[in-house]
């Protein structure tokens, strides 16, 4: 009971002794909490959060169990914890903090230093409707921060330019890298016939493999991804972990423009 009053009476000390410094130390840390915990807000990670918060709970509440009761050889070795605790969350959560980061490097200050490239849409968009009349399926995925390099390793290495008839003569029934995507990096066609990770979220009966594999690129990255049905020669367009169906080659434009923050000067530039 000695060692359990003094701890109170020591935490009850720390908190009168309180300053302006240690108010703005808390409002920091409380920052980074925040930070972290809006990266995983949408995560199809939350239940791995909600384990790991469990283990570091348990291990902090063992770790006061040890102060209290004097166990110095438990105390050394759960005072080591930490490191552990923080080496799991970098492995489980490395998808999530990559989106995250990627997600706060979007915002303007960051923009303005450090400007992206025009991404050649327009050569998208006129194959995709192309390929949409003729019903071939077809997966094209944009790059924009986050790196898509692991994906584009496991297709075909290409460093191909992006046009029309390039990405009709890859998506040909004719052709083996027909089923797989195409990701385009660098406003080039790095790799086709990639594999992509699939989504386990729930889908329309007429959405197949393509969707489901634009949706899981999108939920791990911040690419873009513009799908082509085999089945209904409809085109949709997925980002951000979801999916939608613009109605026209137009719309499909206006929207690729917003997500890429292509300026109207640009655009009346490339159609003039």
């Amino acid at each position: 009971m000695k060692q359990v009053r003094s701890f109170f009476s020591d935490l009850v000390a720390l908190t009168a002794n309180m300053g302006i410094r240690d108010a703005v130390d808390i409002l920091m840390l409380a920052l980074v909490f925040y930070i972290l915990l809006n990266m995983f807000r949408q995560s199809r990670s939350q239940v791995a959060l909600r384990g790991l918060m469990i283990v570091f709970g348990a291990t902090l509440f063992f770790y006061l169990v040890t102060i209290l009761g004097e166990l110095s050889a438990m105390r050394a070795l759960l005072g080591r914890a930490w490191i552990v605790i923080v080496v799991l969350f970098l492995v489980v959560f490395q998808n999530e903090i990559k989106k995250g980061l990627t997600e706060y490097g979007r915002l303007p200050i960051f923009r303005a230093l450090f400007k992206q490239e025009t991404t050649p849409i327009e050569e998208v968009i006129k194959a995709a409707a192309r390929l949409a009349e003729k019903r071939v399926g077809a997966l094209i995925c944009l790059e924009r921060r986050a790196s898509l390099r692991p994906y584009h390793e496991t297709g075909t290495l290409m460093d191909a330019l992006v046009s029309v008839e390039t990405l009709r003569t890859i998506f040909a029934l004719s052709t083996p890298l027909h089923d797989g995507a195409v990701i385009v990096r660098n406003n080039r066609i790095a790799a086709a016939g990639c594999i992509l990770p699939l989504s386990t979220q729930e889908l329309p009966k007429d959405m197949g493999t393509r969707h489901r594999a634009a949706i899981g690129l999108t939920e791990e990255t911040d690419a873009v991804v513009v799908v082509v049905s085999e089945e209904t020669g409809t085109i949709s367009l997925a980002h951000d972990g979801l999916i939608e169906r613009p109605e026209t080659p137009e719309s499909l434009r206006v929207k690729l423009r917003d997500l890429f923050e292509i300026e109207e000067e640009e655009s009346r530039g490339e159609t003039g």
